[in-house]
């Protein structure tokens, strides 16, 4: 009787030094709001010059586009948790090569604690219009294969649509 009360008690120590280990900071995530800027080669359509009349001789003015730079607002948090990790974007950079449907944005995502690897590490973002709709919600994704604490995952890509003006990151919640 006594070994087994024995066996008990250390199963119970053992069990609440492991829920005593969370990886999650004490202090609560603060936010930093940025803009970053990116070029749309296919931002508008140029009108055709003045002086020429597409009727003339049978041929048209082929189409042609302007470059525009799209303003976008980024909202981030100090950390982001997802299934026991922990992570923080160090960095954000917006381009646009004009043939695919979407913007993209490549962060540099810093682990600052793994928990499960095969998960790996999951920021969830927002995309919103001018009208304050959202257009996109998604996440970005850093496989932790080989990556340690302190270990930066370099250009985790994401894509939003062009009209969006804002991004927020937020942690990753799995829809239900």
């Amino acid at each position: 009787m006594k070994s087994a009360l024995c066996l008990f008690l250390v199963l119970v120590t053992v069990t609440l030094c492991f829920f005593g280990c969370s990886n999650i900071p004490d202090e609560p995530a603060t936010t930093d709001t940025m803009v970053q800027s990116y070029v749309n080669p296919y931002g508008e359509t140029a009108a055709p010059p003045v002086n020429v009349d597409p009727t003339e001789g049978g041929t048209t003015m082929p189409v042609q586009y302007v470059e525009t730079v799209n303003n976008v607002e980024l909202v981030m948090s100090s950390y982001y948790v997802y299934k026991n990790s922990v992570a923080k974007i160090t960095s954000v950079e917006l381009e646009d090569d004009g043939f695919s449907v979407n913007a993209d944005g490549y962060a540099d995502v810093e682990m600052t604690a793994i928990g499960s690897r095969k998960e790996g590490m999951r920021i969830g973002y927002t995309a919103f219009d001018e009208n304050g709709e959202i257009v996109r919600k998604s996440f970005l994704l850093a496989t932790l294969d080989g990556v340690k604490e302190g270990d930066t995952c370099e250009d985790r890509r994401f894509d939003f649509p062009r009209t969006a003006v804002k991004i927020v990151f937020h942690n990753y919640v799995e829809a239900k």
